[in-house]
C-alpha cells in the first residue's frame, strides 16, 4: 500500500494556494520508527493517515517516503560540516585512510564537471559566465551519480547541504536509496579558523585565502548552514568535535565517532518511515504543532509501540540552487 502511494499528495482545498504565494512554506519532516513485527500493518494504515491529515485547513500536501530498509542493504552517508579552516579535510582524509570510507565534496564535483566538458559540464560553465546560479538539483545529481558509480556503502559528503533549500533538494531525490546515518560537525572559533586560512593563505595560491573573503565565508557558514545543523540535531544526528586541538588529539575524537556509528549500523533495529508535511505560511496553522498532532494519533492507534520525531524549517523558495562561489565558503 505504502509503495503505491508515494507520490507527492495533495489536498484538495488549498491546490492553489502554491502558487499564489509560491516563496512561503514550511516543511514537517516526520520519522516514523517501527518494530518489524508491525512493518507491514504500519505501511498500510500511513497513506490513509496522512490523506486525511493534510485535509485539515493549512495543510499543502505531503509526500510519503519508502521506509529505511536494513541498514547494511543502504548506503550510509555522513554529512561533515564546519567552518572553512576547521580541520574538515585531514580528518576526512584520515577517516578514508583507515576506516574505507569515500570521501566526496560538492564543490569539487562541480568544478570537475565543468572542466570535462560534458554537456552538464558545459551547462554549468554557461550559469557561471552569465552570472546566474546553478540549480541544486544538478549538484545532488552529481553527488548521486558519484555515489552509485563507486558502489560503496560508506560515504563522507563535506560541505553539504549548505542551507535548508539544499536540504530539501536532498530529501526530494536521494532520502529514498540513502541513509543519513549521522553528522559529524568540527566546531572552531572564527578566530583560529582565520588565523589558519591566513597561514595557509601564503602558500595555497588561493585569491579567497584574504581577511575579507574569509569573514564573508564565515557569516555565510553562520547564517546558511546552521539552521540545517539544528534540522539534524533534533533527530540526534550531530555529533560535534572540538577542533581548535591537534590533529592527533581531533582524530582520537574522530575516529570514536566512526567506531560508535559502525556499531549502530550493523545493529540494524527499526524500520523507519518518513513523512514531510508542507503547510503554508500565510494563515494561522488549524494544527499549531504538527509533531504533537501526528505523535497523538499515532500513539491512539499503535501505542507506545511506533515512535515519532519531527523538525520543521521553512523553505523560502521550493529548491533554491547556489553559486559556484559560495561554494567557496564551505571549502577546506
Amino acid at each position: 500500500p505504502l509503495a503505491a502511494s508515494l507520490a507527492t499528495l495533495s489536498s484538495g482545498h488549498s491546490a492553489a494556494e502554491p502558487a499564489a504565494h509560491p516563496a512561503k512554506k514550511r516543511v514537517h519532516a516526520l520519522s516514523l520508527s517501527v518494530p518489524p513485527s508491525l512493518s507491514k500493518d504500519f505501511s498500510g494504515w500511513l497513506p490513509s493517515f496522512t490523506s486525511k491529515l493534510i485535509e485539515l485547513p493549512g495543510f499543502l500536501g505531503a509526500k510519503l517516503l519508502q521506509p529505511a530498509a536494513a541498514p547494511e542493504d543502504v548506503p550510509a552517508v555522513v554529512f561533515v560540516l564546519g567552518g572553512p579552516g576547521a580541520g574538515k579535510g585531514t580528518q576526512c582524509a584520515r577517516i578514508v585512510e583507515e576506516h574505507g570510507y569515500v570521501h566526496l565534496s560538492a564543490g569539487d564535483l562541480l568544478r570537475a564537471e565543468r572542466a570535462s566538458g560534458s554537456d552538464q559540464g558545459q551547462m554549468i560553465d554557461e550559469y557561471i559566465r552569465e552570472g546566474k546560479i546553478v540549480p541544486v538539483e544538478v549538484t545532488v545529481k552529481l553527488l548521486l551519480d558519484a555515489i552509485r558509480a563507486d558502489g560503496g556503502k560508506r560515504f563522507l559528503i563535506d560541505g553539504f547541504p549548505r542551507n535548508t533549500n539544499n536540504l530539501s533538494g536532498w530529501q526530494q531525490q536521494a532520502s529514498n536509496d540513502f541513509r543519513v546515518a549521522g553528522v559529524l560537525v568540527f566546531d572552531c572559533p572564527e578566530e583560529v579558523m582565520e588565523e589558519r586560512l591566513l597561514e595557509r593563505g601564503k602558500t595555497s595560491g588561493r585569491t579567497d585565502d584574504n581577511v575579507d573573503s574569509i569573514r564573508k565565508r564565515f557569516k555565510t557558514f553562520k547564517d546558511e548552514t546552521m539552521p540545517v545543523l539544528k534540522y539534524y540535531e533534533h533527530q540526534g544526528l550531530v555529533t560535534s568535535i572540538d577542533g581548535t586541538r591537534s590533529p592527533d588529539e581531533v582524530w582520537a575524537d574522530t575516529t570514536a565517532f566512526i567506531d560508535g556509528l559502525e556499531a549502530s549500523l550493523q545493529a540494524g533495529g527499526e524500520v523507519v518511515f518518513t513523512m514531510h508535511v508542507y503547510s503554508t505560511e500565510h494563515e494561522k496553522p488549524y494544527v499549531a504543532d504538527v509533531g504533537s498532532r501526528v505523535a497523538e494519533e499515532v500513539r491512539a492507534r499503535w501505542g507506545d509501540a511506533v515512535k515519532v520525531e519531527c523538525s520543521s524549517f521553512k523553505v523560502e523558495q521550493s529548491l533554491k540552487p547556489f553559486g559556484i562561489d559560495a561554494i567557496r565558503a564551505f571549502d577546506q
